[in-house]
């Protein structure tokens, strides 16, 4: 289908601005000398819809062509054409956004024209265009070396002192900020997916770092102790630093470099937690509301759900409540449309059970429908608490048993499915203190309390200690279950 082409896919992006000044590029024979192209994006841009039959390539031809025979190696070439038109241009565009480079070029062409004033000129415009650059990220650094290597270009050698030192600053902040991004970015994904990297010259920048030469550069020092935090599990005073940069950082990264150091600032907070620091919780949620205000999780105004339900997460936890309701509100119609049903619901069914609410819950987990097998496991759990909080024990064993297989059937990341089977397992144990024994015996409390503290991983250890010491109420007073 000719709309599913790349050059169809491509023109898409385009915003009806960028629409219009591409319709002059290829009428202007500076860029384009082939006018047919012009009648060909005249055709399909006036079409109201993309379809196999706005699109036939035989009409298509026949309009641009003036009535000449079709002929499907012409129209091919055409296709690549108008696709390598469309790349210029958009390059073009880019480049025209970094009016620094714009200046830089133009220095080197009068340079280069034996016009040193002029090229003096247009230096200096660079350097300025540069300071008004929104953020001072890696490429900021890279932008400022390439500005004193033409400077350095200029100058006579002998007449005046050269900036070699200034030179080697602006590249050793790119060098240092580019590596530690990628090093970032490195420990993250290996911890998911066992993989080891290799970066060369890390030791000597760390070692920079820590020295204090890169302490003017907010970018370097935001990575620095983003990867101290990630490198290091008791790295608390680096992550006061790194969270004390956050609010101001929008104006050293972009939102997406911006977001990733969010990410790296919660996944510290959390492996904190997996060691029972409890008080980062509160951490973890302050985060992300600093992030939702500086808008960091939104990508192209999409918040990814499983950061949707971190969030509400973290903020039941906290027992905040009116909070995660206003967010549900807010932010469930940001979620991408193919979950957001889904994900809204299970939202909406964790603040019912907060509340106590148990019938809602399983009203909205039984109409649950999603293909995504971790909200299917997070449901699942939250099922699980109701069965047993309800005593229903036979609706539970029969439902442990058909949670275990699930489990068993899915493919996971290694440590997700150990945390599941030992929710199953203990959860398991704890039922049949209700449906087999009269009395607990003091050695057999602690030794199942050990084994809820000992297991890892385990998401649920507080939910099951809990009801520990609840079955233990229970049968020391004689209740009913």
């Amino acid at each position: 289908m000719l709309h599913q082409r790349k050059a169809f896919q491509l023109l898409q992006t385009l915003s009806p601005a960028e629409r219009r000044r591409f319709k002059k590029w290829l009428a202007s024979p500076v860029h384009n000398a082939n006018v047919l192209l012009s009648k060909f994006y005249l055709y399909i841009d006036t079409r109201s819809e993309w379809t196999d039959r706005t699109l036939n390539p035989e009409k298509i031809m026949a309009c641009v062509s003036a009535g000449a025979p079709y002929d499907d190696l012409s129209f091919r070439r055409l296709l690549s054409e108008f696709l390598a038109q469309l790349e210029d241009f958009l390059v073009f565009e880019h480049w025209q956004n970094r009016p620094e480079e714009v200046a830089l070029q133009r220095a080197r062409v009068y340079r280069l024209r034996q016009m040193p004033r002029e090229a003096t000129s247009r230096l200096s415009e660079a350097s300025a265009d540069l300071q008004q650059r929104p953020w001072r990220d890696a490429s900021y650094y890279l932008a400022a070396y390439r500005i004193q290597e033409e400077k350095l270009q200029q100058a006579p050698a002998r007449a005046v002192a050269l900036n070699m030192q200034e030179m080697s600053d602006e590249l050793g902040a790119f060098f240092a900020a580019e590596l530690l991004r990628n090093a970032c970015t490195a420990l993250s994904h290996q911890a998911v997916y066992r993989t080891d990297y290799r970066l060369p010259y890390l030791d000597a920048v760390l070692a920079d770092c820590a020295g204090g030469r890169f302490d003017r550069a907010p970018v370097i020092r935001l990575y620095y102790l983003s990867y101290r935090c990630l490198t290091h599990p008791d790295a608390e005073n680096e992550f006061r630093d790194l969270k004390s940069l956050l609010p101001g950082a929008g104006r050293w990264l972009p939102p997406a470099e911006l977001r990733n150091v969010f990410t790296f600032a919660v996944n510290y907070c959390i492996r904190r937690l997996n060691t029972g620091a409890e008080h980062y919780l509160k951490e973890v949620l302050d985060l992300y509301k600093a992030g939702l205000l500086q808008g960091v999780f939104l990508e192209n105004g999409v918040l990814n759900r499983f950061t949707f339900k971190n969030i509400v997460a973290a903020s039941l936890k906290e027992e905040e409540l009116e909070w995660v309701g206003s967010f549900i509100r807010q932010y469930a119609p940001l979620l991408p449309q193919s979950h957001r049903e889904a994900y809204e619901r299970f939202a909406l069914a964790k603040v019912a059970y907060q509340n106590g609410d148990r019938e809602t819950v399983r009203s909205l987990l039984h109409e649950l429908r999603s293909d995504d097998v971790f909200l299917d496991l997070d449901a699942r759990v939250l099922l699980l608490k109701i069965y047993f909080e309800l005593g229903e024990w036979r609706l539970l064993r029969g439902f442990l048993v058909a949670f275990e297989r699930f489990v068993s059937r899915k493919k996971m990341l290694p440590y997700q499915a150990p945390n599941y089977r030992n929710i199953i397992h203990l959860t398991g144990r704890l039922m049949q203190w209700h449906t087999e024994k009269a009395t607990y015996l003091s050695e057999e409390i602690e030794a199942l309390r050990q084994q809820i503290l000992n297991a890892q991983p385990l998401t649920e250890r507080a939910w099951l200690l809990a009801q520990l010491d609840r079955a233990v109420r229970i049968f020391s007073t004689g209740a009913a279950v």
